[in-house]
């Protein structure tokens, strides 16, 4: 069962309420699931689906709520339809923007569905205006000591398709900083990780569901805020109950959140 579905343009999307698609406790029997925990629950619809050679999409109703993430989205299926406005990379320009933090902090937001993220380097694509059509990111390896750098970001402007831009941008990167080994990670709620292999990136592994914890007011809670060192504090600054025997999922669920588990990343390592 998918929510929409394209047989033309081989992708189908599921739009996941976060509060339905999520495990908790809760008065009501339908939302009563903790015992039904699932984590492979979104990643098994988009493995049946690559299967038969379709993309799946996964849109928490959270974003399409947010004015920003929505146009994102709509970005993102007009790409899939063909539909956005195709610039090449050979028509414009290399700057590197490693020091204009609020700028690059910005056009992450705007046009990145995971938004910013702390940064050592950036460059981007411009034209003869001074447009910025494309931006990467790179940073010291966050969760992979053996490697030395990360890829941690790179997008278009919404609703714009620029061809070759992420190798030409790549290139700056390598030239300027000469790494012996880069590592990142595509998200599969909307990635199949196209892009890496067309950077000859090799893929290393596809790793387990990431998830994240809702409020009663649907406010999202990062698994980095509740890890076991902090999780006392974070839950008793809330007027929660810690429970040194529990689990932090067993704690945090019976404070009253729930957990949202996605479809995990694929991870692409390059090796020079």
């Amino acid at each position: 069962e998918i929510d929409i579905f394209s047989n033309e343009y081989k992708f189908g999307i599921e739009y996941n309420g976060i509060v339905f698609h999520s495990f908790g406790l809760n008065n009501s029997e339908l939302l009563n699931n903790y015992h039904k925990l699932d984590k492979n629950k979104h990643l098994i619809k988009t493995l049946k689906m690559e299967e038969q050679g379709y993309q799946l999409f996964h849109i928490k109703d959270i974003d399409w709520n947010n004015s920003i993430k929505k146009e994102i989205w709509k970005s993102i299926i007009n790409n899939k339809l063909g539909k956005s406005i195709r610039l090449f990379a050979r028509n414009f320009k290399i700057i590197d923007l490693t020091s204009h933090k609020e700028f690059v902090y910005k056009y992450l937001e705007d046009n990145h569905l995971q938004g910013s993220c702390g940064y050592t380097y950036a460059f981007g694509l411009y034209n003869n205006k001074n447009e910025v059509y494309s931006i990467i990111t790179f940073g010291k390896s966050r969760f992979d000591k053996n490697i030395e750098y990360e890829l941690l970001r790179f997008c278009n402007l919404r609703y714009h398709n620029v061809r070759g831009a992420a190798s030409k941008l790549l290139k700056a990167f390598e030239r300027a900083y000469k790494p012996q080994s880069l590592v990142s990670y595509a998200n599969r709620d909307w990635s199949q990780g196209n892009l890496y292999r067309a950077l000859d990136f090799t893929f290393i592994r596809s790793t387990p569901p990431n998830y994240f914890y809702v409020d009663s007011k649907l406010k999202t809670i990062s698994r980095i805020q509740t890890q076991k060192h902090k999780l006392q504090d974070f839950l008793e600054s809330r007027n929660g109950i810690f429970d040194s025997n529990l689990s932090e999922r067993d704690n945090m669920i019976n404070n009253g959140y729930r957990i949202y588990y996605d479809t995990g990343n694929l991870v692409y390592h390059k090796i020079y």
